[in-house]
């Protein structure tokens, strides 16, 4: 089976594997916007969303620690519960994850 071309989207490099292992993996895209670019990510469907965040946010910005800081939006709405698995969450296939700063920044 090959990946969704979602995934090959404007990503650097290659998938961050998350998976574990597990035999039920996929491939999602996740987006950092203070980054403007994204990573391919290979999970599971119990990966969380927070590893995913903070996968992304080592990837493309060197920081993973502070990952309180930003927020996870699947499909338009904000994933509230970060621990929730990707299949809670309703993450699929070839789903964009954007990871964004929680409160905007102002730009002089």
């Amino acid at each position: 089976m090959s990946a969704p071309f979602v995934t090959q989207l404007r990503t650097r490099g290659d998938a961050i594997d998350l998976s574990a292992g597990a035999p039920d993996t996929f491939l999602i895209r996740a987006q950092v916007h203070e980054a403007w670019d994204a990573v391919r990510v290979l999970v599971s469907a119990d990966t969380t969303v927070l590893a995913v965040k903070r996968a992304a946010l080592e990837s493309l910005i060197k920081d993973g620690d502070n990952s309180e800081a930003y927020v996870v939006k699947v499909r338009g709405s904000e994933v509230h519960d970060e621990s929730q698995s990707l299949a809670a969450a309703t993450i699929r296939a070839g789903t964009t994850v954007f990871v964004h700063a929680r409160r905007r920044r102002v730009i002089r």
